[in-house]
């Protein structure tokens, strides 16, 4: 299994008044650690309650917390409502530094996204770990955006996209795609990440699936149709499933690789494995992603 590197937010999420470790990047890193990677996240917590429930979390999940994570202040929190439909929609009570900034390392893999990646100041050293990164370490990058916390969307999407210029792969929702790119396709919009440096770009559309395209190639997945409890942490879900697919084949060298082809095969199969991890998360109650025993029985009932 892959050494890796998330950098980004770890948080409270409320839920009727409970505290759930909660966070994008954080959902990410625990989604790797339980699929069998060897994860250190890059976050800020307080000394407080939620941040001993996060460390906690990270701990069961065989995720490490990097040094210098912990800060005086309190730990960030949103309070999640969730409609008849099971979709989550977040109030949040939060700031964004990186106390201990991100390390150069052998990892294979540097991931972020959400708040960290536009919200000052700890944007700056995020894009600068990007920037410093290894020409072969495999970066990746998910938007998850939160408009209601962004007060410029022209600032914002400049940040947005100095990343996805800096990443192999790049994957976003179609709400965060519409948010970004208001009147555009499916086509044009991944053609344009494609176009600003990424080299794989992926989208996901709910219950609908999900769609990969690199310059050479497209592939689609459908979702199935499961019985959802709520939609926390499903596209985080997702990222994971589909790294993991990647680092588990040719294709995470071959993203790294000038002028390397990716094998069709390899990328639906990758992609196949995010859409499961995703359908997985969403039967159960808040970011719980799947572990890799679950994810490779899910498998195994399907050809049984």
């Amino acid at each position: 299994m892959a050494q890796i590197q998330v950098v980004g937010e770890a948080l409270a999420d409320i839920v009727d008044g409970v505290a759930h470790p909660g966070g994008s990047p954080m959902n990410v890193a625990v989604g790797l650690g339980r699929l069998g990677h060897q994860v250190t996240l890059h976050t800020e917590l307080g000394e407080d309650a939620h941040g001993k429930l996060i460390a906690a979390h990270l701990d069961d999940s065989g995720v490490a917390l990097a040094a210098g994570s912990y800060s005086q202040r309190s730990t960030n929190s949103a309070t999640v409502s969730v409609d008849g439909v099971g979709d989550a929609s977040y109030e949040f009570d939060l700031s964004w530094e990186l106390p201990g900034g991100v390390p150069s390392s052998e990892a294979q893999l540097l991931h972020a996204g959400s708040i960290a990646g536009w919200m000052a100041p700890g944007c700056e050293k995020v894009l600068e770990a990007f920037q410093a990164s290894p020409a072969s370490q495999l970066r990746s990058y998910d938007p998850n955006l939160r408009p209601q916390l962004i007060p410029k969307r022209s600032a914002a999407l400049k940040q947005v996209e100095k990343l996805m210029s800096l990443s192999h792969v790049v994957k976003l929702s179609d709400d965060d795609a519409l948010w970004l790119y208001p009147g555009w396709d499916c086509q044009r919009i991944l053609d344009h990440i494609l176009e600003r440096g990424a080299k794989l770009a992926v989208m996901t559309f709910g219950a609908r699936g999900a769609t990969a395209r690199t310059k050479n190639i497209e592939v689609m997945v459908h979702s199935r149709a499961v019985k959802v409890v709520d939609s926390i942490g499903a596209g985080d879900a997702f990222m994971s499933g589909l790294l993991h697919g990647l680092l588990n084949s040719s294709l995470a060298q071959a993203l790294t690789t000038k002028h390397e082809t990716l094998d069709e095969t390899e990328l639906e199969a990758a992609l196949a494995q995010a859409t499961r991890c995703s359908e997985l998360t969403v039967l159960v109650s808040g970011a719980n992603p799947p572990r890799l025993e679950q994810l490779n029985e899910s498998f195994q009932d399907q050809i049984s």
